[in-house]
């Protein structure tokens, strides 16, 4: 497996997450952005708040996007025989990409998941090893391969 091409997938995913956010902001912001000059009713004034909270959401999602992103570019992806950050590794049922989180995607006809290092699974496969088993939420897993 090209673990380079997976990781510019990865960034690609990223990029793509960031633009939607952004767009989805404008039209968040296109409903908070009322003209005072028209007629406002109290159904206006309950879309214009509910927009402001949307847009806020954006605005989260679209800041960590952004240090995901960044923090990519920086992880070391060359060839790892444990689970640490930049490792690939492969499991009976799931995939995991070790660094930052994504939403599950397609890679040469695999599924994969990204994880960051904070999340409550990293903490239960950091530092295996292709072979050894680790718990999480009630499943156990098996490391077939770490790259």
């Amino acid at each position: 497996m090209n673990k380079e091409a997976l990781f510019q997938e990865l960034r690609q995913n990223k990029i793509r997450l960031i633009l939607e956010l952004k767009e989805n902001m404008k039209s968040a912001h296109s409903t908070v952005d009322m003209d005072e000059s028209d007629t406002i009713d109290p159904e206006d004034l309950s879309h214009q708040f509910e927009g402001g909270e949307m847009e806020h959401l954006f605005e989260e999602q679209l800041r960590r996007a952004e240090e995901d992103l960044l923090h990519l570019k920086q992880i070391d992806i060359s060839l790892k025989e444990t689970v640490q950050p930049g490792a690939v590794v492969f499991t009976q049922t799931f995939n995991f990409i070790i660094g930052i989180p994504s939403m599950p995607f397609q890679f040469d006809k695999k599924q994969f998941v990204g994880i960051s290092t904070g999340s409550a699974i990293f903490k239960e496969m950091k530092g295996k090893q292709r072979g050894d088993v680790f718990t999480h939420a009630s499943n156990s897993y098996t490391i077939n391969e770490i790259i």
